[in-house]
Parts: C-alpha cells; sequence; structure tokens
C-alpha cells in the first residue's frame, strides 16, 4: 500500500515538473515574466537541487527499490516505462532552453514586470 503512495506521489511530482518546465518554456518565449514564473522556477529549482543532491537519483526511485519484494522489477511511477526512463533526458534540455530564453528576456527587458 505504501509503494501505491510512493508511486502516485511520484507521478504527481513528475506531472507538476514538467508542467512548470513547458510553462517556463512558454514564459520566456512569449515575454511573460510574472510571478506564476518566478513559482515555476522556484519549484523546479527545489527539484534539481533534490536530485543532485542526492547523486543525481531521485529519492522517490530509492524509497520504492527499498519497498519493492526482491526479485520484482520496481515500478516507482504511473508513467509508460519507456517514458520514465526518457524524462530526465527530455526535460533537462527544455528546461536549459528555458533559462537561456528567461535569462535573455531578463536581460533585454532590464527585469520582470
Amino acid at each position: 500500500m505504501f509503494l501505491i503512495a510512493i508511486r502516485l506521489l511520484h507521478t504527481a511530482v513528475v506531472v507538476v515538473m514538467v508542467t512548470a518546465i513547458l510553462f517556463l518554456l512558454y514564459c520566456g518565449w512569449a515575454n511573460d515574466l510574472s510571478r506564476w514564473t518566478a513559482i515555476a522556477f522556484a519549484t523546479v529549482s527545489v527539484e534539481v537541487v533534490i536530485y543532485v543532491g542526492n547523486g543525481w537519483r531521485c529519492p522517490l526511485r530509492t524509497l520504492a527499490e527499498t519497498l519493492t519484494p526482491a526479485g520484482q522489477t520496481v515500478q516507482d511511477i504511473y508513467l509508460p516505462s519507456w517514458l520514465a526512463a526518457r524524462i530526465v533526458g527530455v526535460s533537462t534540455p527544455l528546461l536549459g532552453i528555458a533559462c537561456v530564453l528567461l535569462l535573455a528576456r531578463l536581460l533585454l527587458n532590464g527585469g520582470p514586470d
């Protein structure tokens, strides 16, 4: 039962993070800098610090591994396995592009509105 809760939480975190990254891309592209941009950036920043601080590994994945019985495949998230395996590889470049766009907007505009 606890493993189901971990999977649900992990799925929710991924959905929030991907949504925040896509929102940051939109903000950078559309030159729409607001408090919501700052909130999305702070949210993603906290996730990055946790991920890097845990040795480039999601702590929820580690927890799911400890809860999975020996010999069974670790299921730590409710996403198709092909997507779960690529989420970091896809979201990281998107976040990098968003950061470059946002930085360019900040430099060109002289700061947020």
